[in-house]
């Protein structure tokens, strides 16, 4: 993601925050890099910041609940470069009966322009005795020509994907070689909230559909998802995450 300075430094972080990834699957096994309630993206933690963010980790709505034992969930992303994000998080990864720091890390390998998509690639569940997983991902903003234009006009300076209306596809791998495209989609809706939706294939997971919505501080995201499992065809989880952006 391309930063832009002093005048664009509030919807910096808006923008920047709305999009921080839910890793919301019904069993919430993976380290979490940026992206969508459910699915990464080609976003980015920006440069020399890290975002934080805590979540419920027990998403099922029949029991045990997660208001009843919320098993909260802690995840980090840093700015690495211009095109590398890496983060350390505080999960129970697959096979494991106890939690762990488990890493991801996540590079841009194509912008996006006004005709192809952006590309990024990654990896997850780096942990000790855990075969980690890969991912490939891509978004591509609908209306990118328009916010180009927008970009110049000085009495409508944004960031060009703030307003956005945004798609994305991909696959992931995991540590047993079973692969799983999803696809995702999220509508700025204003200045402070995101509708996002996703949904990754395969058995235990599921389709996703939350909201980031910016606090008025600019740096803390409240993102809560409800999730309709793969498994039983039915809503029976929510997510809950909140999340801060910090510069370092």
């Amino acid at each position: 993601m391309i930063l832009t300075r002093r005048k664009a430094s509030h919807c910096q972080h808006a923008y920047c925050l709305c999009l921080l990834l839910l890793l919301g699957t019904a069993q919430l096994a993976a380290a979490a890099p940026t992206g969508l309630n459910v699915i990464p993206t080609t976003d980015l933690a920006p440069l020399h910041n890290v975002i934080a963010g805590i979540q419920n980790g027990n998403t099922s709505i029949p029991s045990p609940a997660f208001y009843q034992a919320p098993d909260a969930v802690i995840q980090t992303e840093f700015g690495i470069t211009p095109n590398i994000e890496a983060g350390a998080d505080w999960i129970q990864p697959p096979d494991v009966s106890h939690q762990e720091i488990t890493l991801n890390i996540k590079g841009v390998l194509l912008n996006e322009d006004d005709v192809m998509p952006g590309l990024a690639a990654g990896m997850i569940n780096l942990a000790a005795n855990q075969a980690p997983g890969f991912f490939v991902t891509c978004s591509k903003t609908l209306n990118y020509d328009q916010q180009q234009r927008e970009r110049f006009r000085a009495h409508h300076r944004r960031n060009r994907k703030l307003l956005g209306r945004r798609v994305h596809a991909g696959l992931m791998v995991d540590g047993h070689g079973v692969v799983e495209p999803f696809v995702g989609t999220d509508l700025q809706l204003n200045e402070s909230a995101v509708l996002q939706s996703d949904w990754i294939a395969g058995p235990g997971n599921a389709l996703s559909l939350g909201m980031a919505y910016v606090l008025p501080d600019q740096k803390t995201v409240l993102n809560p998802a409800m999730l309709y499992s793969n498994n039983t065809r039915r809503i029976d989880g929510f997510a809950l995450n909140i999340s801060r952006q910090v510069a370092w």
